[in-house]
């Protein structure tokens, strides 16, 4: 099905319905009802499934603004074969439109930015501005993202008088990592309905991520910063690290400022001084070898009377004397 004239960006509903749709959503198929949106052109084009309408024909299609509007509904006259025939109801007591007063979506908290489940509420008031009373309604409500339009809400709405308000609260839930813009819709039968859209975006889970990648990559180069000034540094002016193997003593050089050194000042139970540490290795200066450590003497000394004038702890490693 084709049409133009419309106004661009309109959502127009399409259902089938019976007694030539003059007694409202109560004869019409309503599970059937589709909605499409009108191009820029004002045109619009729909694959419509022709319904079984509750009520006998003659039966039309019946062509609404989910949101209202000024435009006038259409009533086109269908042939359905099979279907019963009786006679046309008096048009007097039809409820064609109904008035949308206000509309919001609320419950938005700050979970949401880290994409936690969302359990929102749209809230909508609509009013019968005609001289007769909507008998038989049904309120729809669907969820979309990315052009879907799946119905996830029914209501049946009956007895609102001439002149007379209602206000609908129609839950909406937001899935558990939702990423992307999402369309809310509900109408009354295609008599007044409303259309928002909500962005779905989690921010601060998206911030976390990047940050970390960031730390990351900062991590990785101050490590190949420092490889690289390590290639230029003298060896006579190379610091120590906090925790020095001696692999000949089978014992460790621990400094001050190592991670976890009161825990092993404790197991080292007992602190060294230089000439403790030349009289271990052995006597004599310069340069002392022992197994598989090579240990220049006076230069730890340069470098320990620089940073730890008190001394340094010596832990043995288990199995050695």
């Amino acid at each position: 099905m084709t049409g133009e004239g419309w106004a661009a960006g309109k959502l127009l509903q399409f259902v089938t319905c019976g007694e030539g749709g003059l007694t409202g959503s109560a004869a019409c198929d309503m599970r059937a009802a589709v909605a499409t949106p009108v191009r820029a052109d004002g045109t619009f084009v729909v694959n419509l499934q022709v319904g079984d309408p509750p009520k006998a024909c003659p039966c039309v299609v019946h062509i609404a603004g989910v949101q209202g509007g000024n435009e006038d509904p259409v009533d086109l006259p269908l042939t359905v074969t099979g279907h019963g025939t009786g006679a046309l109801p008096a048009a007097a007591t039809v409820v064609h439109q109904l008035e949308l007063q206000d509309y919001h979506l609320s419950g938005r908290t700050a979970a949401a930015w880290f994409g936690a489940p969302e359990h929102l509420t749209l809230t909508f008031t609509v009013r019968n501005p005609t001289a007769s009373t909507l008998v038989d309604a049904t309120v729809q409500a669907r969820l979309g993202g990315g052009g879907s339009d799946n119905v996830f809400y029914q209501e049946k709405v009956t007895d609102l008088a001439p002149g007379q308000s209602r206000t609908f609260d129609v839950p909406v839930d937001i899935p558990l990592f939702a990423f992307g813009r999402y369309v809310v819709t509900a109408d009354v039968s295609g008599l007044a309905g409303v259309r928002l859209r909500y962005n779905a975006y989690p921010w601060g889970l998206i911030l976390i991520n990047v940050v970390g990648v960031l730390l990351i990559a900062w991590g990785v180069l101050r490590r190949l910063l420092r490889r690289r000034e390590l290639r230029h540094v003298d060896p006579a002016d190379a610091m120590l690290p906090a925790v020095v193997r001696l692999g000949g003593l089978g014992a460790y050089l621990v400094f001050d400022d190592a991670p976890g050194a009161r825990w092993l000042h404790g197991r080292a139970g007992a602190q060294l001084s230089l000439d403790g540490l030349r009289h271990l290795i052995g006597s004599g200066q310069g340069q002392q070898q022992r197994g598989d450590s090579v240990l220049d003497v006076d230069a730890l000394g340069h470098v320990l009377a620089r940073r730890f004038p008190r001394g340094i702890s010596v832990m043995e490693e288990e199995g050695n004397g």
